[in-house]
């Protein structure tokens, strides 16, 4: 497994993607609900890697040598960090949320992600 799918798994949202892979038709009850936390994780892992880069060039321009677990505490924390700054709103949930609405399939199959009606 890749260090991509490694985070991604850490954050919860690889594994959906393998329970849906799996044919894990787990009925929605309230899809807004739905829509609200995948754009809080989204919003969630976002803020992470955003953290993870700021970090990796703060620790390239230090110079400074790490100990054996930093790597480990500093993940951990940043993804705790993202988390808690993604459930105080760091803006960009809303926006998901909106888009993913959009771009949700109706009952009839059709699905229209950018909003535009093709009406000729």
């Amino acid at each position: 497994m890749d260090m991509a799918n490694m985070e991604l798994l850490k954050t919860g949202l690889l594994n959906a993607e393998y329970r849906t892979r799996n044919g894990d038709k787990t009925e929605v009850t309230n899809p807004k609900s739905e829509i609200r936390k995948v754009a809080r994780e989204m919003e969630s892992l976002f803020v992470y890697q955003l953290l993870k880069v700021m970090r990796e060039s703060i620790d390239a321009s230090s110079g400074d040598e790490k100990g054996l677990g930093s790597g480990t505490y500093t993940t951990l924390f940043d993804m705790e960090l993202s988390k808690s700054l993604s459930q105080r709103g760091f803006g960009l949930q809303d926006s998901i949320a909106k888009w993913l609405e959009r771009t949700q399939v109706s009952d009839t199959g059709d699905a229209n992600p950018s909003g535009n009606s093709d009406n000729k």
